[in-house]
């Protein structure tokens, strides 16, 4: 049986209230930064045909959102794609949940993806609990991704990772051999189109970047390095590699994608943090294909203990 759930067709409605960074901004300008995945016209033409409401009204193009509004957006009847819906907690206490995650499954409804989502699923499984993802992960990254069970919990853990307390160690998987055994990339990182990000010139609003790297084994042409970021840009390991003409192994934006395949080149691997319990330092099992690479790694023996 295939671990990778399509849920039937349904009407997706997203409701949220405003959060306050974007108070004073026009609607479809909130709409195209937030939720970069249709353009800033397309969202137009949903708030014009009534799809989204703002304090159950139907609202102009124009609206000058404020404080607290409520947002409803009816995105029609719609098929998700395939994910991979397995919740394997990892660790558990009475402040926090840390799962696994598989791939391709996102952390928040997004895009294309509805009940196919962490939040969602958690929601079904524990119905009297509020899903409090503490940090993200993207959709085809796998790996460990921290929820709160408590409003205590969730504060504390998100300065943790505000804040760059936490100690991040990833493995990525990439086309491509790289030209020294270690190496580290110090380049800002900024939107350079949509919700892609990107280095150098013409980026927007670009913010500092420093990522630590060590190739670990290659095999085939391609690598596998360690991967240890050292500040939390969106998509900062996934930049950085592509930047060295290193992208991971079948990633759709800065690399390239293989058709029909669900194995994706990057794992989070650990996370060393102070919890409320005390001090945690978490591993999570690597994907199959990851296997091969491992085996060959001088370090195999001493280093990775999964």
């Amino acid at each position: 049986m295939s671990r990778y759930h399509t849920p039937p067709p349904k009407e997706q409605i997203y409701a949220c209230h405003l959060p306050g960074k974007y108070i004073g901004y026009a609607i479809e300008a909130y709409f195209a930064e937030r939720f970069p995945y249709f353009s800033r016209d397309a969202w137009q033409r949903r708030i014009e045909d009534g799809s989204i409401t703002v304090n159950g009204e139907i609202v102009p193009v124009g609206t000058r959102l404020q404080q607290h509004d409520h947002i409803v957006t009816n995105m029609g009847v719609r098929t998700e794609p395939p994910a991979d819906c397995r919740l394997d907690i990892v660790y558990e206490d009475e402040h926090l949940r840390v799962f696994n995650k598989g791939a391709p499954l996102p952390v928040h409804p997004s895009g294309r993806y509805f009940q196919n989502s962490m939040t969602e699923l958690l929601r079904q499984r524990y119905p009297d609990e509020v899903p409090r993802p503490v940090q993200r992960l993207d959709a085809t990254t796998t790996g460990l991704v921290v929820f709160a069970k408590t409003r205590e919990a969730a504060y504390h853990l998100s300065q943790e990772f505000t804040h760059n307390r936490v100690c991040k160690e990833y493995l990525a998987l990439v086309d491509g051999v790289p030209e020294e055994p270690a190496f580290t990339v110090d380049a800002p990182v900024g939107k350079v189109r949509g919700s892609a990000r990107g280095v150098g010139p013409g980026t927007l609003n670009p913010k500092p970047a420093v990522t630590h790297f060590e190739c670990l084994a290659i095999c085939g042409g391609r690598s596998l390095i360690q991967a240890v970021p050292h500040t939390g840009r969106t998509n900062q390991i996934r930049v950085h590699l592509a930047s060295l003409g290193l992208p991971l192994w079948n990633d759709p934006v800065y690399g390239e994608a293989v058709n029909g395949s669900h194995e994706y080149g990057l794992h989070a691997y650990r996370l060393g943090f102070a919890g409320l319990a005390g001090t945690m330092d978490l591993t999570a099992p690597w994907p199959d294909h990851f296997q091969p690479f491992i085996d060959r790694s001088a370090l195999a023996g001493e280093r990775f203990h999964i």
